[in-house]
C-alpha cells in the first residue's frame, strides 16, 4: 500500500455561508470532498487509495496559521481569495504583499 499524499491547503479566504455550511466551514472541506471524489472516480488504488490515500491538512492564512514544514507535505493547494478577484491587478493579494 502506498503512503498517503500529504496535501496542505492554504486557505486565503473564507467560503460563502452556503458553501461553509455544506463543507464544514472551511475551504479545506471543499477540497477534501472534491479530491476524495476524484480519487474514487479515478479508480486507481495503485496511484491513490480513495479511502486512505489523501492526508489533507488545512492552514487558515487569514487568521495567521503557520505554514507547514516542507518536509511534512508533498503538495500545496492555495485557495483563491476575494482580494485577488481582479487578478492580475492583485495589489491587495496576500502573496503580492509578501
Amino acid at each position: 500500500m502506498r503512503r498517503p499524499i500529504r496535501l496542505a491547503v492554504l486557505e486565503c479566504d473564507h467560503p460563502l455561508p452556503q458553501t461553509a455550511a455544506k463543507y464544514g466551514g472551511r475551504f479545506g472541506g471543499v477540497f477534501k470532498a472534491l479530491l476524495g471524489q476524484s480519487a474514487k472516480t479515478l479508480n486507481r488504488p495503485d496511484i491513490v487509495d480513495p479511502e486512505a490515500g489523501l492526508d489533507i491538512s488545512e492552514y487558515d492564512v487569514v487568521k495567521g496559521d503557520e505554514f507547514p514544514a516542507l518536509e511534512d507535505i508533498d503538495a500545496v493547494l492555495i485557495s483563491g481569495s476575494s482580494a485577488c478577484a481582479s487578478f492580475p491587478l492583485c495589489s491587495d493579494c496576500f502573496f503580492a504583499r509578501n
